[in-house]
């Protein structure tokens, strides 16, 4: 552990991070595509030496999943909370750090948790778009801001992590088991609503709005059927993975996402990344 802390030490002082500071504290600035986030993280997890609650949409990192079991094993307080719909992924770290003794709880309700943050001891937070995952370190453009000091800052952060752990549940190995469905069973579809799924089908057409840069990818031809939705803020990550979403038309796919029952819209699955849907061959 003392390497892996010298290494991480080592690579602070040799990157290049934007700092500034003000009177109530300093904040420093880092990008995927600079100078990596993975170690800015993992090095304040080392540094902590009372209580690390970090709320994370998705977690996947093997690194920092080490760092906070071995920060749990000297005695600092960690607790981590994590989306139902990621938790029971086939690389969510949530198995690993329950069976190391570390508090995983998972937020209840329709909506997603979509925080990506940590706070750390008395006066440090850690967020931005970074997940805690090897994609978010390597493939995205991400970013996360470092604040240290900013006590009312640091407390409001903290109320919202108490506001959703206080109506958490403790998450269980084999929670959230995904469901297979046909995109042509309405009925099953609308029975499983809110719930993490994986849907297959063909895709009938795909619908595109100028105006907003979103993509529609129908599956029926009525009204109640089910419509994947790719907003403008996730169309350039497939651009940039070279996928034209025009292509999918046509094709049987396979979506993974919360299925969501709109009393407007209907039937839909929101995509916000291209893995969320796979061509079967």
């Amino acid at each position: 552990m003392k390497l892996r802390l010298s290494l991480i030490l080592i690579a602070s002082l040799v990157t290049c991070t934007t700092k500034e500071r003000t009177v109530e504290g300093s904040v420093q600035s880092h990008f995927s595509s600079q100078d990596g986030i993975e170690w800015v993280v993992a090095r304040e997890i080392y540094a902590a030496g009372k209580r690390i609650d970090a709320a994370i949409y998705t977690f996947t990192s093997r690194p920092l999943a080490q760092a906070l079991v071995d920060a749990h094993k000297r005695a600092v307080r960690v607790r981590v909370l994590l989306d139902p719909s990621n938790a029971s992924g086939e690389y969510s770290k949530a198995a690993y750090l329950i069976n190391n003794g570390v508090d995983v709880r998972v937020e209840r309700g329709v909506g997603l948790m979509h925080h990506k943050f940590a706070l750390v001891d008395d006066s440090i937070i850690i967020t931005g778009s970074f997940n805690w995952t090897a994609s978010a370190e390597t493939d995205n453009d991400e970013n996360v801001l470092l604040l240290i000091g900013f006590p009312a800052t640091y407390r409001a952060y903290s109320r919202e992590f108490e506001r959703i752990w206080r109506d958490a549940k403790v998450w269980e190995e084999g929670e959230g088991e995904i469901v297979e469905l046909s995109a042509t069973d309405t009925r099953a579809l609308k029975k499983n609503a809110g719930e993490k799924v994986a849907v297959i089908g063909k895709v009938l057409r795909v619908g595109y709005s100028e105006r907003s840069n979103t993509y529609f990818l129908n599956f029926s031809e009525g009204k109640n059927g089910l419509t994947v939705v790719i907003f403008s803020s996730a169309v350039g990550k497939f651009e940039r993975l070279g996928i034209d979403i025009t292509s999918y038309e046509g094709r049987q796919v396979e979506v993974m996402g919360e299925l969501i029952d709109h009393p407007e819209y209907g039937l839909e699955i929101i995509c916000e990344e291209p893995s969320q849907i796979k061509i079967i061959p």
